[in-house]
């Protein structure tokens, strides 16, 4: 005897439900057919009135959308472009603090992915597919936007990828989390030479405490180029890490360079005088005090006048009377401002 209240699927049911699911997903594939009709038209109005609603769209349109970015008809690649930045900014970034981009589905449903992990998914299967650069390129430049760690592991190879390389790059230098800045610091010793100094500006960027040390051995390069990517990165994290620094020789240095590397210097001091170690940004505002250059004497000035010590004070006040106009005014503006002043 069957109890009634007992639920059970009949063979009847179960054809029922199959047969719902091939319509629904007929439907979505007519909506998908439609969609890629309306980028692909000739006519602009047809354009905007496919890429304006491209979020409401399964992902799966995505590496259509992406190779449709090397079309031969500019309303076309338009379209395209336009369609691709509304799906993904509509998922957004969706982020687990306890691991900073971990994602692991739908809270409501475990089963099913959410809608930032169907876009990722797609996006690494242009990334890793036969399409175009241009395609792979601009997926990258995507998953930059709404990449987590999870997907480190399958972007830092193209660090080695002479086509892909500088927007992978971009794209794990953008991607919160250690995972990244581990994945471009391994990248570094074996990566290419002439893409070297691009890894530690990502690094510099990142403010990657644990780079300090490749940073500092890259300013000991012979290679000028290289040597001053590591100053700038140095300069950028704004740690030694207790490692002795020697910087690159400056009588090698291109004019550009000398300028990159007073910079460098500054930014380390407004890094030091940020973590705490005001003597320290104090000392390299007095040796910038002491160059000719008026942007050198103003930077100095301001950076003097935030360190706000009487030694600091002292600095400043014969610059009251310089002859230079701009190195004046700024230098009685530091110390209205170390005065307590408005005036001045």
């Amino acid at each position: 005897m069957t109890n009634p209240d007992t639920k059970h699927t009949t063979p009847a049911m179960a054809a029922g439900v199959a047969a719902a699911l091939v319509a629904t997903s007929a439907k979505a594939g007519e909506a998908e057919d439609k969609f890629l009709a309306g980028i692909r038209s000739d006519d602009e109005d047809a354009n905007y009135a496919a890429w304006s609603t491209a979020d409401q769209v399964d992902p799966s349109v995505i590496p259509a959308l992406a190779e449709l970015l090397t079309s031969k008809k500019l309303n076309v690649r338009k379209a395209a472009e336009e369609a691709l930045k509304n799906v993904v900014h509509s998922v957004g970034k969706v982020i687990n603090a306890a691991s900073l981009g971990a994602n692991t589905g739908r809270p409501d449903d475990p089963g099913q992915m959410d809608p930032r992990q169907a876009v990722v998914m797609h996006l690494h299967s242009v990334i890793s597919g036969k399409g175009s650069q241009t395609a792979k390129v601009t997926a990258l430049r995507h998953l930059s936007l709404i990449g987590t760690t999870d997907d480190v592991g399958k972007i830092a190879p193209l660090i080695h990828d002479a086509q892909l390389r500088e927007e992978a790059a971009f794209c794990l230098e953008r991607i919160p989390g250690k995972a990244s800045e581990e994945a471009l610091l391994a990248a570094l010793p074996s990566a290419a030479e002439d893409f070297k100094p691009r890894i530690l500006a990502a690094l510099g960027h990142r403010q990657a405490d644990e780079a300090a040390g490749a940073a500092i051995a890259a300013m000991g390069s012979s290679d000028t180029t290289l040597a001053m990517a590591g100053l700038k990165a140095w300069a950028r994290i704004g740690t030694s890490g207790g490692m002795d620094v020697t910087f690159p020789e400056r009588d090698g240095l291109s004019e550009w360079q000398n300028i990159e590397f007073d910079d460098s210097q500054l930014r380390y001091a407004d890094a030091q005088l940020a973590r705490g170690n005001a003597d320290e940004a104090q000392t390299i505002y007095m040796e910038a005090l002491e160059r000719d250059e008026e942007h050198l004497q103003c930077a100095a000035i301001i950076g003097l006048a935030n360190v706000a010590s009487a030694a600091a004070a002292a600095a400043i006040f014969p610059k009251l009377d310089s002859d230079d106009n701009t190195v004046r005014i700024t230098a009685r503006q530091a110390w209205a401002r170390l005065a307590g002043s408005d005036d001045s």
